[in-house]
């Protein structure tokens, strides 16, 4: 007869501890949380921390941790399956936690697109000469521009807001002048600088490129008011135009942008603005007259830009 022997109560209780800790181990060991991003990606992880703008995780891959985070705004949702996650004021992540409000500078050059042809045979038959003249409209036709918007994110991916736009290019020349009346030629200058302002309601879209989510596509379309002044000064000084107008515009734009950080991006945007005047304001002295212009002589305001400029993101509601 064998007898059967009992375990000392301290060593009972040891084994005991030792295979709830290795069940407990197991379990949370190999549970998968879940983060789903705005992207529509899902993150398999164990996520050990979350705060009010951050999550943070640990990823195993054949037997290697590597720990990770992404913030609130890139999240629209994620599942837990185990305990032991710290939280410090979580937020609660849905398709409405990301920075509503987004902030953009520019600068670059902008390019004429109206055709200067008529233009430059007009100036050179008054004696100018047709090399002069056409150097002088490829300078004017070249400008730089600045903008500015603001934008309210009523969506991760679509907004809304207010945009401005400047534009601005010169050009001058020196020459013999003849006014075709068989006596007076005179050697004298010709310039002009024109500004271009541009006000309008913007509609937004935005979206990312690729998984690590560094990388956004952005385009923008435009509907406001584009102001026009040209100042035009002639003879040395003594002959001086102001040339004023007004008239509705638009503008679109496609850009990239990389972000440095949650919060903070640069990026490039080309656009093409569109606009044409029917009818200036032309003052010389105390005289002023407002001219309707024929359809040959419209002013075409259209431009194509290319910029480069930061983004600021802020607001995460």
């Amino acid at each position: 007869m064998i007898r059967q022997k009992k375990l000392p109560k301290k060593t009972a209780c040891r084994i005991l501890l030792f295979i709830v800790l290795f069940i407990s181990y197991s379990v949370t060991g190999n549970s998968q949380d879940k983060i789903i991003t705005i992207t529509k990606d899902t993150i398999d992880c164990k996520i050990t921390r979350i705060t009010r703008n951050t999550i943070f995780f640990d990823l195993i891959t054949n037997s290697v941790k590597t720990s990770g985070s992404l913030p609130v705004s890139k999240v629209i949702n994620y599942t837990i399956s185990a305990t032991g996650v710290t939280a410090d004021k979580p937020k609660p992540l849905s398709s409405n936690s990301f920075e509503r409000f987004r902030l953009g500078i520019n600068g670059g050059a902008g390019y004429l697109l109206a055709s200067s042809e008529k233009a430059e045979e007009a100036l050179a038959d008054q004696g100018l000469g047709a090399d002069k003249a056409k150097s002088y409209y490829r300078d004017l036709k070249t400008g730089w521009t600045a903008n500015a918007d603001l934008t309210y994110m009523i969506t991760p991916a679509v907004g809304t807001g207010i945009k401005y736009k400047f534009f601005y290019t010169s050009g001058n020349v020196e020459g013999y002048f003849d006014f075709q009346d068989g006596v007076h030629i005179i050697y004298a200058n010709f310039g002009e600088r024109i500004f271009v302002n541009y006000y309008s309601s913007v509609i937004y879209y935005q979206e990312y490129l690729g998984r690590s989510e560094s990388v956004r596509l952005t385009s923008a379309y435009s509907v406001g008011l584009a102001t026009y002044r040209n100042e035009i000064e002639s003879f040395n000084g003594y002959y001086n135009v102001l040339m004023k107008g007004k008239c509705f515009g638009t503008d679109a734009t496609l850009g990239l942008e990389y972000f440095f950080t949650n919060n903070l991006s640069i990026g490039a945007d080309l656009s093409v603005f569109l606009a044409t005047l029917r009818k200036v304001t032309r003052s010389e002295g105390l005289v002023k007259e407002t001219i309707e212009l024929d359809k040959e002589n419209y002013e075409n305001l259209s431009r194509l830009e290319f910029s480069l400029g930061i983004r600021l993101y802020f607001w995460n509601k």
